[in-house]
Formats: C-alpha cells, structure tokens, sequence
C-alpha cells in the first residue's frame, strides 16, 4: 500500500484542557464558496479528539486502507441537523470501505453571540422553535459540553472529534458550517462540496467514483417531475425591534406522492431601508448577496421557508416580493409580497445589549419562555393592534388561551436587559 502523501499536520499536538481558551473569531467571513481547500489539493494532515479523548489522525486513518470522508458540524447549524440522517445512512452503507468522520467547528448561529458566518447575531428561527439556544464556548470545554447535549439529542452513527481551541481545523479547512471532504489513499482532495450533499453536489456519486464502485440509483436518480404549493405561517408583514431580524415564515410542500420537484426562489424586487439587508433560508440559510437559490422537495416532504429581514435602529419597513417557480413546469409558481416593519420606540440602543433576551418555542401553542430574563423582569403582550393582551413577572407565561395570530413582547429594563419581540400562537 502507497505512503498517504499530506502537507504538515494543522495540530493538535495533544489533547487540549477543558479551560483552554477557544481563540477569537472572526467577525465575518469571506463568502463560503470562497474558502476551503481545492480538489486535487494534498490535504494538510490532523490530530483531533472526541468527547471521551480517542484520537483521529488523518494520516492514521488512511494507513488503514480507507478513503476519509469528514463533515463539519455545529449543534446550531440546522443545515448539519437535517444531514444527520443521510450521514447515518452513508455509515451505514459505506462504513467498511471509508471513514466517516464529524468535526465539531464553531457554532454557527449562537444565541446571543456574533454568527461568523453573518457578522451579526443570527440566531435562525429554527434554533429558536427547537430551543436549539446556545451562546458560543469560550472554552475547550465549553465547547464539549454543547457537543454532549447534542449527541443527546440525535442518533449520530458517524465518530465526532472536537476542533481544538483555536480552530485549527476550521480554519484551514473552511471557514464553513457544514462542508465535507473526501480525502483519497494517496492523501489527495478527491472531492470538496461547499454544503454537504447540496445539489448540485452529490455525495453518493462522489463515493462511488472514488471507490470505483459500480453506478446505483442513488446517484444522479432524482426525476423532478413534481409540483408544488404554497402557505403562509406567518403573516406577509413581520414586525420587531430596530437593530434585530424580522422573520417571515412560509411552507413550500411537494403535492406529488412520487416524484421530487425542484423550486427556483428568487428576491424579485426589494426596496430597503438604508443599512437593512434581507436574506433566504431555505436548505440552508444564504448570506444576504445571495438573491435566488434552488432547492429539491421531495414527494409529499414540506420545505420550511424563513425570510429574514436585518434591520438597524429606528423606525423603518422594508419590502421585497419574492418569486417561487417550479424548475420543469413554469406555470406552477407563486409570487409574494414580504413587508418587515421595525420600531424604535422602546430603548432600542439598549434592547440587545450584552444579554439580548430570546423568545421560545416560537411558533408556540401554550408557554412561552424569555431565555434569559431575571426573576423580577416584567413584560407585556400586545396585539397586532398595539393592545396590550398580557402581563407576566419572570420568564415564563402562559398563552394558550390568545387567539391565533402574531404578539409582540416588550419589557422593562432591569439590569440593562430589555425586550421587543414577535412570537406567533398556533
């Protein structure tokens, strides 16, 4: 068997301390279809370790006589989450000719921290409705603790070893959320998807064309012969703070029961506020130069539909209309007017201070939770019609008994922390 040839190790050169401090961040990083290492590149070989302390080595790995397959992850990354059961499928399928191996980068969209990706907090509306709320680890440490709560909370078939504390893995091979490599016996990127298994990426393709295995269904099989509809969770106008994201919220879901359909969104046209940017979360959640993004469904599957409106301080609405169009049949699309409105009438210099205050589950059909709030924080419940509906002490309420509809929250400041913001009952 040949010598892996790779370029020198990235680190660890030992297995890191819980109270080793995780490096600073970058506060945003160039576009993620401009960063990783190239196919046909030799990869830079690596130690990393899981939450019990094994060791991964990638030049170990490959002695072994199998091919590497390794996936970027965060717990807050929901585009890793919905990859979690094709990953256990590839395990699966590919476990006795490849290695595939998780590492554990950055969290992607921390609760109350800088997104690295977005250069501005971004939780995500679904971290929110799973309660998926995590600031992020400023420790070794910290960051294994997030890992545990995450493997105790989905089946992941596939090993998970930690970057180190100054993302020395991250760094080199991304900055990306939820990319993924395939490194060959000679130690060369055979294959490096920006997103993993994102079309028009297509990993089974890529595993069978490295394995020089013969063609099956899985690759390449998808027939987009399928329609497509539309609806509304939210309303088509979001409100909340200046300064913070305003989300609206559709559902685009597959009519066929056997062919997937593929779907073309695009920001038609947009007319914003000054400073304001908007962005489409669909697979996954583009950053705000992205104007269209297409997307597989499906048969009979729901792809949720987030539109994020990030807004500055003050008074403001923006609007853009949004276009959904069925790739193989054009006459089943769809066009919608998306209006954000923000307001600045409540401290909003001091609403998302160092400890902004979060909303979940968001949509809810009972209780709501502030993350964050004090005992003694005090908050209203008003209506799209600015009346107030509820009042509650402390961090949680019951709302099970208002009507169906948006509700905006705003509280008073007690120890510099401050509200003002959407949650919707269903």
């Amino acid at each position: 068997m040949a010598q892996p040839v790779l370029l020198p190790s990235i680190g660890l050169p030992a297995l890191p301390a819980d109270s080793d401090p995780i490096c600073t961040l970058p506060t945003q990083t160039p576009p993620i279809s401009n960063v990783g290492r190239p196919e046909g590149e030799q990869a830079a070989d690596f130690t990393l370790y899981d939450i019990n302390g094994n060791v991964f080595n990638l030049e170990d790995a490959l002695l072994q006589g199998k091919p590497v397959l390794m996936i970027s992850s965060s717990y807050t990354c929901p585009v890793f989450r919905d990859k979690v059961p094709k990953i256990n499928d590839l395990v699966a399928a590919y476990s006795s000719q490849l290695h595939i191996v998780i590492v554990y980068t950055p969290e992607a969209h921390p609760a109350v921290d800088i997104s690295p990706y977005f250069g501005a907090v971004n939780t995500g509306q679904q971290n929110i409705d799973a309660g998926i709320l995590y600031e992020q680890p400023t420790t070794y440490g910290e960051r294994k603790a997030v890992l545990q709560e995450m493997l105790d909370s989905l089946q992941i078939d596939a090993p998970v070893y930690i970057d180190g504390p100054c993302n020395e893995w991250w760094n080199y091979y991304g900055p990306q959320p939820n990319n993924a490599y395939l490194i060959d016996l000679n130690g060369t990127i055979h294959t490096h998807h920006d997103w993993f298994d994102k079309l028009p990426e297509d990993i089974d393709c890529d595993i069978e064309d490295l394995l020089a295995l013969p063609p099956t269904g899985d690759c390449g099989g998808e027939t987009f012969g399928g329609h497509f509809n539309l609806e509304w969770v939210s309303n088509d106008t979001v409100y909340g703070t200046g300064g913070t994201t305003l989300t609206a919220y559709m559902k685009l879901f597959n009519t066929s029961a056997t062919d997937d359909v593929l779907v073309r969104v695009v920001k038609l046209e947009t007319n914003l506020p000054g400073g304001w940017q908007t962005s489409l979360c669909l697979d996954v959640c583009y950053l705000p130069d992205v104007d269209t993004a297409i997307v597989p469904i499906a048969p009979g599957d729901t792809m949720h539909f987030y539109y994020y409106f990030y807004s500055t301080p003050g008074d403001a609405i923006g609007y853009t209309r949004v276009g959904m169009r069925n790739e193989h049949d054009f006459s089943n699309g769809f066009s919608r007017e998306v209006w954000g409105e923000s307001s600045g009438s409540v401290g909003i210099e001091e609403a998302w201070s160092t400890s902004p205050l979060v909303i979940a589950p968001n949509p809810v059909t009972d209780r709501i939770t502030v993350i964050g709030a004090l005992p003694n924080d005090a908050f209203e419940v008003r209506d799209v019609m600015g009346r107030t509906v509820l009042r509650f002490t402390g961090a949680t309420a019951e709302v099970s008994g208002l009507a169906k509809g948006n509700y905006l929250v705003t509280g008073t400041r007690n120890a510099g922390r401050a509200l003002h913001m959407m949650f919707m009952t269903e």
